[in-house]
């Protein structure tokens, strides 16, 4: 059987379309998208759509539950570096992003990174192997997921875990490049091939003003426009930043203010803070 997976588009229409092109010349049994196929990006429905047009089979992902959480108005995500939640939440249904949250194929459980724990830590290596210890493993345990933006192998007694990194925005790679994996499983063994292919990313900061989102929220907009071109990872930077200052002022939640703030003095890449971004 020949299985193509991808994982952590987050909304990102342009790199799947480049990878559902690639996918098709290697004529897989089945496609797996392994969670995280909204938010964050700018087209939620083109995504989502694409996929039901291919006849991907979706998992569910943290993303997923953070958007079903926001459109049930949950409290918890009210601050200001939730605001593409709040954007997602009002262009989806509860029914087009709820999805299983695991699938085992002979014998290979997969998932969006560990069943029963949406945000298993993939990209951490100390605590990843902290919480293997935790866990109990009494037979061969081989976990497929996504997650964790760039591929990783993790091996700890009778689990062997394997993340196949993002489609949409990897956290460390190659500007302008996409992913995705082929697993060939036959006979009980297990073949992971790796795919990494070009596309073009600068269309992405028109499609973030064309769908309002760059409106909606501008700074986040900003943040992950910049983070799926340049395939690095600045919304944990920035987001760190900006609890530090709304921590030092007491904050319950990040204010508007100060999600603001953290844009004026935030080192961005280009140079340019989000309003001379979105003037061009």
């Amino acid at each position: 059987m020949r299985i193509a997976l991808v994982a952590d588009i987050h909304s990102n229409i342009l790199a799947l379309e480049a990878v559902m092109q690639a996918i098709k010349k290697h004529r897989p049994d089945r496609i797996l998208s392994l969670g995280d196929q909204v938010n964050l990006g700018p087209c939620p429905r083109e995504t989502l759509a694409l996929l039901r047009a291919e006849g991907v089979t979706c998992l569910h992902g943290n993303h997923e539950r953070y958007v079903l959480s926001a459109m049930r108005g949950d409290p918890a995500y009210d601050g200001a570096n939730f605001a593409s939640l709040r954007f997602h939440a009002a262009l989806l249904t509860p029914e087009e992003i709820t999805f299983p949250e695991t699938m085992e194929i002979d014998g290979v459980t997969f998932c969006h990174a560990m069943p029963g724990d949406d945000r298993f830590s993939m990209f951490e290596a100390e605590k990843a192997m902290e919480l293997l210890r935790a866990m109990r493993f009494d037979a061969p345990t081989h976990i497929i997921c996504g997650h964790g933006h760039n591929p990783t192998h993790i091996r700890y007694g009778l689990c062997t875990i394997d993340s196949i990194g993002s489609t949409g925005c990897m956290d460390d790679g190659a500007p302008g490049t996409t992913s995705y994996t082929l697993l060939t499983m036959e006979h009980g063994c297990v073949h992971l091939r790796p795919y990494t292919l070009a596309y073009d990313a600068q269309p992405l900061r028109e499609m973030f003003i064309r769908s309002g989102m760059a409106d909606f929220c501008p700074v986040m907009a900003h943040i992950i426009c910049l983070q799926m071109m340049d395939n690095q990872d600045y919304l944990v930077q920035f987001v760190t930043q900006a609890r530090a200052l709304s921590k030092a002022r007491g904050e319950a939640q990040i204010s508007l203010r100060t999600w603001q703030d953290t844009d004026a003095a935030f080192s961005w890449p280009d140079g340019r803070d989000t309003a001379a971004f979105w003037r061009g």
